[in-house]
């Protein structure tokens, strides 16, 4: 149930945050707000307050913002001022990218609150293929495990994902070839692996017994399959504290926007969305993750929570961005065209784009959803 509660907070302060800076701008623009709705319709309960209705929702997710003339296949009263269509380009402009900021501004600061307690370093990220960070100083984990084998003596005996393994048999190994070295003569033996979970901020160690199989060639084998993590550390000087919350922003939106890039590019490749759909999680993903934070308790779990949150926001503000139909990028595409072009797009036109790219995105969003229930059994 906690995990649950923690969920819907969790994509109710991403989205209201969201559609809250699509609202404060639209107001100072002059735009009428007809609805400022927490939740998902039907309405429980609204009041309304000057020219706009305030509601609560009956299902708890997120919420959303009216905004008068903003539907590109409304009829909109051309002399009507308050309606956004009539609004200057540069207007409609910053109103449509007010929320993807609002969601970057809340990142960075929950970003500062969580370095000040953290001493300036960030949580662990994992390092998904060869990527050089270009803000802060990298502390790589190379002994991060990830995945098991079938029938894998390591997971038999306790071992768990996320967890990194620090030393066999007391000697500190710093990749898998060291990790293979240690154990390749002790097959049939039992050997003891210090385990340092990296999930964890608090940097604590457990010992567990394991006794290696043999592989084909006869060398000790765990059947565990490893990756590398980094930690950021902004605290070298004042200069990057003082900007660190902003350096992680950076580093984290460059990162999602190579990885994006690499997965789109292999799913072109392959004619497959297959390639993108696994490479993110959806609702169900999202929500597995944070029972895993919930499970460490305490500061660590608070902690988990708070980094978890900023690294969702800058991700809803990465992929609003994006210039997909239906997405705030989508319309701030056309509103773009407009300016270069000085010439309105058809709004038949830019209606049936915005319908077919929501269509797309349910399609996506199936798919991904699917795919994180699969995984979760």
């Amino acid at each position: 149930m906690l995990t649950l509660l923690v969920f819907i907070l969790i994509l109710s302060v991403l989205v209201l945050v969201h559609e809250l800076g699509h609202f404060i701008s639209a107001r100072k623009m002059g735009v009428r707000v007809e609805e400022f709705g927490f939740g998902i319709p039907p309405r429980l309960w609204g009041r309304k307050f000057g020219d706009t209705v305030y509601s609560i929702n009956a299902f708890p997710f997120g919420g959303f913002v009216k905004v008068a003339g903003e539907d590109a296949g409304e009829v909109v009263d051309q002399t009507d001022p308050g309606a956004f269509f009539n609004k200057s380009p540069y207007k409609r402009l910053l109103i449509l990218v007010s929320g993807v900021l609002m969601n970057v501004t809340l990142a960075i600061s929950i970003f500062y609150v969580f370095f000040a307690v953290n001493n300036f370093k960030t949580s662990s990220l994992p390092l998904l293929y060869d990527y050089n960070f270009k803000y802060g100083q990298t502390l790589k984990n190379s002994t991060v495990i990830f995945g098991f084998e079938e029938g894998s003596v390591a997971k038999e005996a306790g071992v768990r994902p996320g967890e990194s393994i620090y030393a066999v048999d007391g000697k500190r190994v710093f990749n898998v070839y060291d990790v293979r070295y240690q154990i390749k003569d002790k097959s049939g033996q039992q050997i003891t692996l210090q385990l340092l979970d990296t999930r964890r901020l608090s940097a604590s160690t457990r010992d567990v017994n394991v006794v290696p199989t043999a592989d084909v060639s006869g060398n000790g084998y765990l059947g565990v399959a490893l990756a590398t993590s980094v930690v950021l550390d902004y605290g070298s000087s004042a200069f990057n504290r003082l900007t660190s919350g902003f350096q992680h922003a950076l580093n984290i939106l460059d990162y999602s926007t190579t990885t994006f890039s690499q997965l789109v590019g292999s799913s072109v490749a392959q004619k497959s969305v297959e390639p993108v759909s696994a490479g993110v999680s959806g609702p169900v993903g999202i929500f597995a993750i944070v029972g895993v934070i919930l499970d460490y308790k305490g500061t660590d779990a608070l902690l988990g929570i708070l980094d978890f949150i900023a690294i969702l926001s800058l991700s809803l503000a990465f992929v609003n961005i994006l210039p997909l139909p239906a997405l705030d990028g989508g319309r701030i595409a056309f509103v773009l065209y407009e300016i270069v072009t000085r010439r309105k797009p058809s709004q038949k036109f830019e209606t049936s784009v915005h319908k077919w790219g929501m269509a797309f995105l349910i399609g996506l969003t199936v798919l991904i959803t699917a795919k994180d229930v699969v995984n979760l059994f």
